[in-house]
C-alpha cells in the first residue's frame, strides 16, 4: 500500500529529472572557463594543472559521492550537487590565485559526480516504482538528449555574455543553479522503496564491501562496466584532441566551435532515439554498436582530412545512443541500496583511464601524429572491449 501511495508522487520525478538535468547541464561557463582563468592571470601550465586537480577530485570523491546517495538518499545528493556547484562558482569569482581556483574546481568535480550518480539512480528507480520499466531506455535517453541540448545552448549564451563580462557568466550560472533548486526540492525520495518496499540502510563499511562483492561476483556487471570504460575513454580522449586535430587540417577555429556545437546536437539526437536501437535483440546491439563506434573512430584517424568531421558525429550518435541501453543492463542487476555507489564506480573507471591515456596520446602525437595516436589508442582499447562483449554475451545468453 505504501508503494502505491508513493508511486503517485514518485511519477513526477521523471519530469522533474528532465528539468533538473537541463539546468545542471546548461553550464554557461563551459566554453569560457579557460579564457576566464587566463584573464585572471593563470598561464597555460597552471590552467592544465587546475584541470588535473579537477580529474583527481573526480576520482577521489566519486565513490563517496555515490555512497551519499545510497546511505542518505538520492534527493539529498541532487540538492548537494547544486549547492556545491553554487559554492564552486562563488569561489572562482572571489579567488585570485591558483589555490583558490583549484579549490573551486574540486567543488565542481564533487557537484558533477553527485549529479551523475543521483540523476541516473533516481531515474531508474522512479520508472520501476511507477511500473514503467519498459520505458526506461526512452526516458533516460530523453534526459541525455535534453542535457546535450542544454549544454549547446549554454555554450552559446555564455559566449554572448562573456563578450561583455566574464564575471557575469558566473553570476548567470549561479542564477541558473538557484532555479535548479526548485525541482531538486520537489523530488520524492526513491531510496529504499525501489526493491519490494524494503528500506535497507547499510553502514558505510558494509556498503563498500557489498558493492565490491556485487561487481566481483557478477561477471555481467563487471564486464558491462569495463565495456563502458573502454568506450568512454576512446570517446572522451578523441573528442578532446579533435580540436587540435581539426585545426591541423586547416579548419578555422570558429568553424571548429561550430563543428563541436553540432556534435552536441547529434549527441542529443542519439540519446533521444536510443530506444529505436534498443528494440533490437540485446545480443545483437552489444556487438553492432561497439563495432560502429570503434569503426567510426578508426576511419576518422585514417582519413585525416575534413571528411573526418561527419565520422566524429556518427561516432557520437552511437556512443550516446548506447548509454541508455548499457544503463538499463547495469541498473537491472544492481540492488537499490548499492546503486549509486556502483554507478560512481563506473565513472571512476573512465576517469582513471582518461587520466592515464590522455597524456600518453599527446606524447605519441608529439613524436608522430594525432592520426597515429588515435590508431594506437583504439588498438589498445579494442581487444579489451571485444573481450568484454564476448563475456557479456556469454553471461546474458
Amino acid at each position: 500500500m505504501q508503494i502505491d501511495v508513493l508511486a503517485a508522487r514518485i511519477e513526477r520525478n521523471i519530469k522533474l529529472n528532465y528539468l533538473y538535468s537541463m539546468l545542471m547541464n546548461t553550464m554557461l561557463d563551459k566554453g569560457i572557463w579557460m579564457l576566464f582563468l587566463s584573464y585572471r592571470g593563470l598561464d597555460l601550465i597552471q590552467i592544465g594543472l587546475v584541470e588535473s586537480v579537477y580529474q583527481l577530485a573526480s576520482l577521489a570523491f566519486g565513490i563517496p559521492a555515490g555512497a551519499i546517495g545510497d546511505l542518505i538518499g538520492r534527493k539529498t545528493s541532487i540538492i548537494l550537487s547544486i549547492v556545491t556547484k553554487i559554492l564552486s562558482y562563488i569561489l572562482i569569482l572571489i579567488s585570485h590565485d591558483f589555490a583558490g581556483y583549484s579549490a573551486s574546481f574540486v567543488l565542481g568535480a564533487v557537484s558533477i559526480v553527485l549529479y551523475n550518480t543521483a540523476s541516473e539512480s533516481i531515474a531508474y528507480e522512479s520508472v520501476r516504482i511507477t511500473g514503467k520499466s519498459d520505458q526506461y531506455k526512452q526516458i533516460y535517453g530523453n534526459i541525455l538528449a535534453l542535457a546535450f541540448i542544454s549544454t549547446a545552448l549554454g555554450v552559446v549564451v555564455g559566449g554572448f555574455i562573456a563578450a561583455n563580462s566574464y564575471e557575469n557568466v558566473y553570476y548567470g550560472a549561479i542564477l541558473v543553479m538557484l532555479v535548479a533548486l526548485i525541482p531538486a526540492f520537489l523530488f520524492t525520495e526513491t531510496r529504499g522503496v525501489a526493491v519490494d518496499g524494503a528500506n535497507p540502510r547499510p553502514g558505510v563499511l558494509r556498503l563498500f564491501t557489498d558493492t565490491l562483492k556485487i561487481i566481483a561476483k557478477n561477471p555481467l556487471v563487471l564486464f558491462l562496466l569495463v565495456l563502458i570504460g573502454c568506450i568512454t575513454t576512446a570517446d572522451m580522449t578523441i573528442y578532446m584532441y579533435c580540436q587540435k586535430y581539426f585545426q591541423l587540417m586547416g579548419i578555422p577555429v570558429p568553424v571548429i566551435g561550430i563543428i563541436l556545437g553540432v556534435d552536441s546536437l547529434f549527441a542529443a539526437f542519439g540519446a533521444r532515439y536510443a530506444y529505436v536501437l534498443a528494440r533490437l535483440p540485446v545480443k545483437i546491439v552489444v556487438v553492432i554498436i561497439p563495432v560502429m563506434i570503434f569503426g567510426s573512430y578508426l576511419l576518422l584517424a585514417v582519413v585525416n582530412d575534413p571528411l573526418a568531421v561527419p565520422l566524429l558525429w556518427l561516432a557520437t550518435i552511437f556512443v550516446v545512443a548506447f548509454w541508455p541501453i548499457l544503463s538499463e543492463l547495469v541498473n537491472a542487476r544492481v540492488p537499490s541500496e548499492n546503486r549509486a555507489t556502483v554507478l560512481a564506480f563506473k565513472g571512476q573507471l573512465s576517469s582513471a583511464a582518461v587520466m592515464v591515456l590522455f597524456p600518453i596520446v599527446g606524447f605519441f602525437a608529439e613524436g608522430t601524429s594525432l592520426s597515429l595516436s588515435f590508431i594506437w589508442l583504439l588498438a589498445a582499447l579494442a581487444p579489451l572491449a571485444a573481450y568484454s562483449v564476448i563475456k557479456i554475451r556469454q553471461s546474458v545468453f
